[in-house]
């Protein structure tokens, strides 16, 4: 039997020590010229950080083995730590280091994978977004004004799930260009139809290289109190892109 508002403890990143604690970015969501309440910070319950292939390092003699992508992944919940409702909009997110250090970079496909009963919610007041923190300038871009990505409302099937691809074609088919030091983070809002007990998964299929796949993942809690709350007038999510130290220009 699901109870209303399950609270949650986030749980520990495995690679919490690359991360730091500054204020970080937000993104208000529906927000109008004049907010009478105040806003509502929606924290994040997170998956752990897992690596995802390896390179050699450039032009390293003797030759350096290294971790290509790092990641994970998560979701919105209420203030404090409130688990969603059946039929209410909250957020997915994928955040991706790129630690490695191949000489061509990586051209990155990610599709999104939902347990049955959870759909993408996407809408004019509820869209995606996507960010990159680049580390050449260590400044946060958003991609959805770039001119060679955008950020994707729809998401057609791909191989194992809902691609993810940028709008206007990234770095070729769509796929999400990263190197040393780039930091990519994606957010897609989701709705359930169906409760959700913790033994279905969130999961986002990660392809940096010709073979090579990893699954950020973590468990879904969603609870059968049927409240429609779709307005998220004054909530306001956090990057976790803005996060990293140095905190990057622009957060």
């Amino acid at each position: 039997m699901f109870m209303r508002h399950v609270l949650l403890l986030p749980l520990l990143l495995s690679a919490a020590a690359a991360l730091s604690a500054p204020a970080p970015a937000s993104i208000p969501l529906s927000v109008p010229a004049a907010v009478s309440a105040p806003e509502l910070v929606l924290p994040w319950y997170n998956g752990v950080f897992i690596g995802i292939g390896t390179d050699i390092a450039c032009l390293s003699d003797p030759p350096i083995v290294e971790t290509r992508v790092s990641g994970y992944t998560g979701y919105s919940l209420l203030p404090p730590n409130y688990t969603p409702a059946v039929g209410e909009v909250f957020y997915t997110h994928l955040v991706l280091a790129h630690p490695g250090n191949p000489c061509a970079g990586s051209a990155v496909g990610i599709e999104l994978l939902l347990p049955a009963g959870v759909q993408p919610a996407t809408s004019n007041a509820n869209p995606a977004f996507c960010f990159a923190v680049l580390g050449t300038s260590n400044t946060l871009i958003n991609l959805d004004n770039d001119p060679n990505y955008g950020c994707p409302q729809t998401f057609p099937q791909g191989l194992e799930g809902l691609a993810v691809r940028a709008l206007r074609g990234g770095i070729g088919g769509g796929a999400w260009g990263m190197h040393r030091g780039f930091w990519l983070e994606l957010l897609i809002p989701l709705r359930s139809t169906v409760p959700q007990a913790g033994n279905n998964l969130i999961r986002w299929r990660v392809n940096p290289d010709i073979g090579v796949v990893g699954y950020p993942q973590v468990p879904l809690l969603v609870n059968n109190d049927v409240i429609f709350r779709d307005s998220m007038e004054g909530h306001v999510l956090m990057l976790d892109v803005c996060t990293v130290t140095p905190t990057p220009n622009g957060c």
